[in-house]
């Protein structure tokens, strides 16, 4: 009896002792955690309170998650949801409007108008306008200019369908799912640098020593579900991971490269083709445009000046004379050959082609990170799809906007 209570004495001292610190490890990561809902809440939007809960999910996914929808396949906001962003020129927040369809600008009507023309504009976060203001992005610029030089009677009207960090499978997926729904007229791709990204080289080159303990989770099913469902519910789990990767120190040589690009430009054209057989067989027009990007070889000052290809040939030089570039360059390079394909594309195909990337070559100081861009630099995109629009609409004449006054059309 004694050896049986001292042994039940035993495990109950055991129980509280592991209890105990269970309890004090938990104080410190709820505080944290607290402390970056709080965080993310201001810079973000109050939904960053309720990360990874019920009352932070709808059907088409968590936007902050990542999580996608299985039928769907991307994610889009809440509807109404407080949303803001940074400009990154002077730092200030933006408070961002999303409508009560979960997508930027205005309310979506269903009903078009006999008289509207009406042009959805497909992409991710430099078509939603991360970091600039609501009347700063380029589909808002779109719709002004359009309107200017509108034939007598006809009104257009622009639907801001970007959402950050979709890659162009996703676009795919929501333009099948939501955009025709509202029957447009014309139809506007702008996106290639998200399919740039992710590869297992990428992975396996921006992890340091922890990153073998990743690849331990992952090829364990029990243990990658637990991690991917923290993750999913934790902002502290989010940040501990992106902080076990690194960016900046990897190097990837010319190998790594072609491993990485293997496949890329082909599922990305394929999905922008299927977007334009959607198109044609719903009696859409379908433009697509090249997208400006940089490698953040250079600074603002430097690159003005420095065209696209230009920066493509400093990157090529410099893996032929160093042997490797870093994550950002090679994202870069894999962006230009998906740009090459997509314009070779359009014009295989008879596709309507906005040349941003052209237009905007000797601005390219507009630039404010890799790929988003300033109000002078989305004005500059909405001259150039306005232009290519203006075209397919019936106009004989080529028209001339001037992106800082009222537009007005120049004859042949």
């Amino acid at each position: 009896m004694r050896r049986n209570s001292k042994a039940n004495l035993s495990r109950l001292q055991l129980r509280k002792r592991l209890l105990f610190w269970v309890v004090l490890l938990a104080i410190p990561f709820v505080a944290f955690e607290l402390g970056l809902r709080a965080y993310f809440a201001y810079q973000l939007g109050p939904s960053m309170l309720f990360y990874g809960t019920s009352l932070n999910r709808e059907k088409c996914g968590d936007a902050h998650s990542g999580d996608m929808n299985l039928l769907a396949g991307y994610f889009k906001y809440h509807p109404h949801e407080k949303r803001f962003t940074r400009d990154k020129e002077n730092g200030r927040l933006i408070r961002v409007t999303i409508n009560g369809s979960g997508f930027r600008g205005p309310e979506f009507q269903r009903y078009k108008e006999p008289d509207v023309i009406r042009v959805i504009t497909l992409g991710a976060s430099s078509t939603f306008g991360f970091s600039d203001r609501d009347d700063e992005t380029y589909p808002h610029y779109l719709e002004q200019f359009l309107n200017r030089a509108s034939p007598t009677g006809r009104r257009f009207e622009v639907m801001n369908f970007g959402i950050p960090h979709l890659k162009s499978e996703q676009i795919l997926a929501l333009f099948e799912t939501e955009a025709l729904a509202y029957h447009p007229d014309v139809v506007t791709f702008y996106e290639g640098v998200n399919d740039t990204w992710r590869s297992r080289i990428l992975f396996k080159k921006t992890s340091r020593g922890p990153g073998v303990v990743r690849t331990k989770l992952r090829q364990n099913s029990f243990l990658h579900r637990s991690f991917t469902w923290s993750r999913d519910h934790f902002i502290t789990i989010i940040v501990a991971d992106g902080l076990l990767k690194s960016r900046r120190n990897a190097k990837f040589t010319e190998a790594d490269v072609a491993e990485h690009m293997k496949g890329k430009s082909e599922e990305f054209v394929q999905n922008v083709s299927a977007i334009c057989e959607a198109c044609r067989s719903n009696g859409i027009t379908f433009i697509v445009g090249g997208q400006q990007a940089q490698s953040l070889m250079l600074d603002r000052e430097q690159i003005k000046g420095v065209t696209y290809e230009e920066e493509a040939d400093l990157v090529r030089r410099k893996l032929a004379q160093d042997g490797y570039v870093n994550a950002d360059q090679l994202s870069f390079l894999t962006h230009v050959v998906l740009m090459r394909d997509l314009r070779t594309w359009a014009e295989a195909n008879n596709v309507p082609y906005a040349d941003v990337i052209a237009a905007m070559d000797e601005r390219r100081d507009c630039l404010v990170s890799w790929v988003h861009l300033n109000a002078e630099g989305n004005r500059i995109i909405a001259k150039a799809f306005a232009t290519s629009i203006l075209k397919q609409v019936g106009r004989e004449q080529t028209v001339g906007i001037d992106t800082k006054g009222p537009m007005t059309p120049i004859e042949h």
